[in-house]
């Protein structure tokens, strides 16, 4: 018989608690909404720290994000400062729910985990044989992958990754389909690296997230 796990519960709050200064400055639309929420912490086992945010409509459906909170960066993966601030701020989102407002697609739509730090990699998330091949079959000089890191998977594969020097975002679709707005980057392979249409850089992902969101909690 499998052991069942330890699950201890060790902090409700009203959302009135803060995140440090730099997340507030750095994050201002995803710190407000997250302002919004109320949260759970809580260990299971001991050692894993998780964290629920739960908002709550004017008609009473709840919407929320469970993460896992981590405050380890991993060394020699090229994270960068705002993806290392936001995670460890608000933890790495692995589940969400969204209730009533299921018409209402957002970045975390499919993704099995979002804003990584312990699955972070540097590259594609595993699509870096398949971009080098259809580079070379199209004669195309292809990105640097070591410049490359992905922060977020879909159940289907696809990934979204930033350039660390940059901070620009991309999102590699294999199928070529997002429920978000997406365009091709040009000169690139088909069904490889695309741009989200309304963001540029991390911290434009984030806050978009956060926009996205305020349709879903208002």
């Amino acid at each position: 018989m499998s052991k069942q796990p330890h699950i201890n519960f060790t902090t409700i709050s009203d959302g009135k608690s803060s995140f440090d200064k730099e997340f507030q400055t750095t994050f201002p639309s995803l710190n407000k909404l997250l302002s919004k929420a109320s949260w759970i912490d809580f260990t299971i086992n001991n050692n894993q720290v998780f964290r629920q945010y739960v908002w709550t409509d004017k008609h009473g459906n709840t919407s929320g994000w469970l993460c896992h909170m981590e405050h380890c960066v991993p060394r020699g993966r090229n994270i960068i400062h705002e993806h290392a601030l936001l995670s460890k701020n608000v933890g790495t989102i692995v589940q969400y729910w969204i209730g009533d407002h299921r018409n209402i697609d957002t970045f975390l739509t499919n993704n099995e985990h979002t804003f990584t730090l312990k699955d972070a990699v540097i590259g594609m998330g595993g699509w870096e044989g398949n971009y080098l091949a259809a580079c070379k079959s199209e004669g195309i000089e292809p990105l640097d992958i070591n410049d490359l890191v992905t922060f977020a998977l879909e159940a289907n594969g696809n990934t979204t990754f930033y350039n660390n020097k940059t901070k620009e975002i991309f999102f590699f679709a294999h199928d070529g389909y997002s429920p978000i707005d997406i365009s091709k980057v040009k000169g690139q392979p088909e069904y490889t690296i695309h741009k989200f249409d309304a963001v540029n850089t991390f911290t434009d992902y984030a806050e978009q997230l956060a926009h996205q969101w305020e349709k879903v909690v208002k």
